[in-house]
């Protein structure tokens, strides 16, 4: 899979055009490159990987970064399952299978995003930018997958998984909490069955944001009275799965693992 990746970034430098000179880059576009810890040697990819489709929505021709998302999604993955076999050689497939879905999953590349601050660096139209669409989740997920092909692209297989492998940083912490992570909320009604189950779990939608097509939605999970996370997601589940992990994290510090009192998140 590896070598037909590096074949495959040969084959598209070759028929590419020659790299751009980064005499004349932007001052924001080397900013990032600093947040990020790399440099373009072509800076047009860089320049597609941060250009949302809503800059050029009336320029149907005009590239934006929706070609790369899809490329750096598949690289993006092949990068996690490999460091998660070499990882984990005691754990089968579908094990592994669950702990590469925690760390590609949305929310988790969103977080990413935020640290890296690539939102902020975002071409974006002026209707999209004044909703704050450089803060959905979604857009940050996209943008992030978009960079990591531009990377590949720019720099083969080597750099991308530098790269990738260094933003997440302490890796082994990342899957410390996938077991929670994965299907949060039968692991709350397990718990609190086990330990209240006269209480019951409710998800409460306390807000919806965003245009019909990429709507975004925020969750409440109460047991019994009392309020013990909130969550935000594209979907209602989505967001019911992470106000869920929010309250197993909580109750994960209480020393019964119990639900006592009323939780201080409103």
């Amino acid at each position: 899979m590896m070598k037909f990746l590096g074949k495959l970034t040969s084959s598209i430098k070759r028929k590419g055009k020659s790299a751009s000179s980064r005499k004349n880059l932007p001052k924001e576009l080397a900013e990032f490159e600093r947040r990020i810890g790399y440099h373009f040697s072509n800076p047009e990819l860089l320049n597609q990987a941060l250009t949302h489709p809503s800059f050029h929505e009336h320029k149907k021709q005009k590239p934006n970064n929706q070609r790369l998302e899809f490329l750096g999604d598949s690289i993006l993955g092949a990068i996690l399952s490999e460091k998660l076999y070499h990882l984990h050689p005691e754990i089968d497939e579908g094990a592994l299978s669950k702990r590469k879905a925690v760390l590609a999953q949305g929310s988790t590349l969103a977080q990413l995003a935020r640290k890296l601050n690539l939102g902020s660096f975002l071409r974006m139209g002026a209707s999209e930018k004044k909703n704050k669409g450089n803060e959905r989740e979604s857009t940050l997920e996209d943008g992030l997958e978009a960079l990591i092909g531009a990377i590949f692209l720019d720099g083969g297989m080597s750099a991308a998984k530098d790269r990738v492998l260094s933003w997440l940083g302490e890796f082994n912490s990342e899957l410390d909490n996938s077991h929670i992570k994965f299907n949060p909320k039968g692991q709350l009604q397990e718990l609190v069955q086990a330990n209240r189950p006269d209480d019951k779990i409710r998800y409460k939608l306390i807000k919806e944001s965003g245009p019909p097509h990429d709507k975004t939605f925020r969750m409440r999970v109460t047991i019994g009275e009392s309020e013990f996370g909130e969550g935000e997601g594209r979907s209602k589940k989505e967001a019911e799965e992470k106000a869920a992990e929010e309250a197993l994290l909580l109750l994960a510090k209480d020393e019964h693992n119990a639900p006592r009192g009323k939780s201080s998140r409103k």
